[in-house]
């Protein structure tokens, strides 16, 4: 009878050494379980406040302001220069001209000049042309602005070397390069013989200081 029961109690402690050398392995080999971290926090955008630039309410035109001796003195200017070009047939209201500023010094202007006449004409062929004439000039004017003659160069061989006596390097630069508006003052002048109270372009356009 004791001899059973010993038996019966090693049979359990066996059992139980058993049991807990199962539960030991099952403990090692579960996973640990991570540390928490709070999250980071993430930065706040900062937003920058654009305005946009109002559009024009009205087209934005550049105005170019005419030289005002030009403006004054058109009209003595114009004489001066058709009596100059013309010396044996000018009359007074018969010739309009047009010039274009090459250079300024203080008591000279110098320009290029053409000249036309409104009712004189000659004939070529079956053609009718009115007096015209192209050149480059300087106009003297005194302290007061008044003019007081005009210079032209001489003809034939001695109109290069005058030019280049008369004018200044930049003016001869121009005049050489050809770089004046020959075109657009003819046209003006053609358009003026049918409006001859109109003023030359000069008038109109500017005319800045070399």
């Amino acid at each position: 009878m004791k001899q059973a029961s010993c038996n019966y109690s090693w049979v359990v402690l066996f059992i139980f050494l058993a049991s807990c050398g199962n539960q030991a392995t099952s403990l090692s080999t579960e996973l640990p379980v991570p540390t928490s971290v709070s999250p980071m926090p993430l930065p706040t955008p900062t937003f920058i406040p654009i305005t946009p630039s109002p559009l024009p309410t009205q087209p934005i035109i550049l105005v170019i302001t005419p030289d005002p001796i030009q403006v004054e003195r058109w009209k003595e200017y114009e004489t001066a220069l058709a009596t100059s070009l013309f010396p044996s047939s000018f009359i007074p209201g018969e010739f309009l001209c047009e010039w274009e500023i090459l250079g300024r010094s203080d008591q000279e202007i110098y320009v290029w000049a053409v000249c036309m006449s409104i009712f004189s004409v000659f004939s070529v062929g079956d053609t009718k042309l009115p007096y015209h004439a192209g050149i480059p000039a300087v106009i003297h004017i005194g302290t007061d602005g008044v003019v007081q003659n005009v210079e032209i160069p001489g003809g034939g061989s001695s109109y290069a070397s005058d030019i280049r006596r008369m004018f200044p390097p930049e003016a001869q630069e121009k005049y050489f390069g050809g770089l004046i508006h020959f075109q657009e003052l003819t046209d003006h002048l053609n358009w003026r013989r049918e409006h001859p109270e109109e003023p030359p372009l000069i008038v109109f356009s500017p005319t800045p200081t070399p």
